[in-house]
Formats: structure tokens, C-alpha cells, sequence
């Protein structure tokens, strides 16, 4: 969970999002990202689906060691 944050987060701040955009794009609520960046919640498939949709990545840019 804490590298899948850590990569969200990543891959967020790369792109200039901010967490409330991104979780306008994602429709998801800011807190969720928060907790999700922070490694403090194990996301459904469906938001990592949203989350991969709204960053414009492929969902295995979530899991790798090294992004971005």
C-alpha cells in the first residue's frame, strides 16, 4: 500500500495535480487521496481504475519500484 501511495503521489506531483484536482478528475473525495498517498487505505479496483484514468497512466505505473 505505501509504494502504490507513494507512486499516486509521485505520478500526481509530476503532472502538477494537486490532490483536489485529481480527485475532481477521479471523482473521488480529496480525503481519499490523502489517505490512499499516505499508504492508510487499501483502494477498491475501481478507484485504482479512476486514479489510472485521471493521471493518464497504465495501472502498472502504481506498482513499480521506480516511477517517473
Amino acid at each position: 500500500m505505501k509504494l502504490f501511495g507513494k507512486n499516486v503521489q509521485k505520478i500526481r506531483l509530476s503532472k502538477g495535480y494537486t490532490q483536489e484536482y485529481l480527485a475532481e478528475e477521479a471523482n473521488i473525495s480529496q480525503v481519499q487521496i490523502a489517505r490512499i498517498e499516505s499508504g492508510k487505505l487499501n483502494t477498491s479496483i475501481s478507484t485504482l481504475v479512476a486514479l489510472s484514468n485521471a493521471l493518464k497512466v497504465d495501472v502498472g505505473e502504481f506498482f513499480k519500484e521506480k516511477t517517473v
